[in-house]
């Protein structure tokens, strides 16, 4: 993978992590998954162009996570992707770039994607 073009997907739903990985890479753009935060956090957030994660995850929840990374790593991206519209206040306040409401239009996801990259 390109360092720091990559997008990182965190979600704990097998199904949903591979579909947005098959999706993300039909747009051409290089992807890694990871079923929790923790095996995310283990793998070393700096190689990372953005991080796609979901809210509701066992052990360290996505917005959690967002609190770690601003600390740990100011300037990586976070987009929030979730089926649960009425976290988009706490996500952003905690950080995050972007937030999309499952389900996503995957222009949608593509354009924020590359804006993402583009930014980071």
């Amino acid at each position: 993978m390109s360092p720091r073009r990559a997008i990182a997907v965190i979600d704990d739903d097998a199904l949903v992590r591979s579909g947005l990985a098959r999706l993300i890479r039909s747009f051409g753009l290089e992807v890694g998954v990871f079923g929790s935060a923790a095996s995310f956090l283990a793998s070393g957030p700096e190689t990372w162009g953005c991080v796609v994660t979901d809210i509701h995850m066992p052990e360290i929840s996505g917005l959690d996570l967002l609190r770690r990374l601003r600390t740990s790593h100011p300037d990586l991206p976070v987009v929030v992707v979730t089926a649960f519209p009425d976290m988009r206040d706490q996500a952003m306040a905690a950080g995050a770039r972007d937030f999309l409401e499952k389900p996503c239009a995957p222009d949608r996801i593509e354009a924020t994607l590359r804006r993402m990259l583009d930014e980071a």
